[in-house]
């Protein structure tokens, strides 16, 4: 990681984030995508190399939001192995510039299967909600078909919100939102792991006593210190 960036740190992580709840009925269907946190825990306690893969829409692919700098991704695969020794794990990053729900379904096989990964982390609806409110209902089916997709791979499935504009961007006319809201509900009604990106960054700025400089210019994406962050996030929730 690069000297000018906050080293990822270990911090307990509000559990109203950690979008995981119980169900009791197709609980062996969806055994794997269920268990997507605890899985992955156990996958980092044990010797055996392991296959992530970071999937999704822009705020995945990096999509010139970092310059030079490394994606979420890349620096995730860096504290497996500087930090945990996982010397052979492999992490794959297949987002894609405003892909949405429906593209990423028909390129499943290409951008996740093929690669018979242990961990899925999923982030979409940042594209999607250029629908706006008529979009919503599909975004919904499509996310179902998804899980539907990645629960007969035995693949450990966490949905991720993405995370929220720069403040003074919260007023802009926008449906995402809306779409963030469509993601916690799939994960809570279909027993998917998550991790709330949106929320996290709005605990996060309430917190700070300044502004933290997590945004590109235009105010919509994480730069390359926003990508440190929704890392940051990421590592504290596979370390509770």
């Amino acid at each position: 990681m690069r000297p000018n960036l906050m080293p990822l740190s270990r911090r307990a992580v509000d559990p109203r984030h950690l979008m995981v709840m119980q169900q009791a009925n197709r609980r062996e269907q969806l055994q794997a995508v269920t268990a997507g946190l605890e899985k992955a825990r156990t996958i980092l306690e044990s010797a055996r190399p392991a296959t992530w893969v970071f999937t999704g829409d822009t705020v995945v692919q990096g999509a010139g939001q970092t310059g030079a700098g490394r994606t979420f991704s890349e620096h995730f695969g860096d504290h497996l192995r500087n930090k945990l020794r996982r010397l052979l794990d492999v992490v794959v990053n297949t987002g894609v510039q405003n892909s949405r729900a429906d593209n990423f379904l028909k390129t499943l096989d290409w951008r996740v299967t093929r690669f018979a990964p242990e961990v899925v982390f999923l982030m979409l609806g940042s594209a999607d909600a250029a629908a706006g409110p008529t979009g919503r209902t599909r975004f919904r089916e499509v996310l179902n078909e998804i899980v539907d997709a990645l629960a007969k791979t035995k693949t450990a499935l966490i949905l991720q919100t993405p995370p929220t504009a720069r403040p003074d961007h919260w007023t802009d006319p926008t449906d995402l939102p809306a779409y963030v809201a469509i993601v916690r509900e799939v994960a809570d009604a279909r027993d998917v792991a998550g991790i709330d990106h949106w929320s996290l960054f709005k605990d996060r700025l309430a917190q700070a006593e300044t502004e933290p400089d997590w945004w590109s210019s235009g105010g919509q994406l994480p730069n390359v210190r926003g990508h440190v962050e929704l890392t940051r996030q990421v590592v504290e929730a596979l370390s509770r």
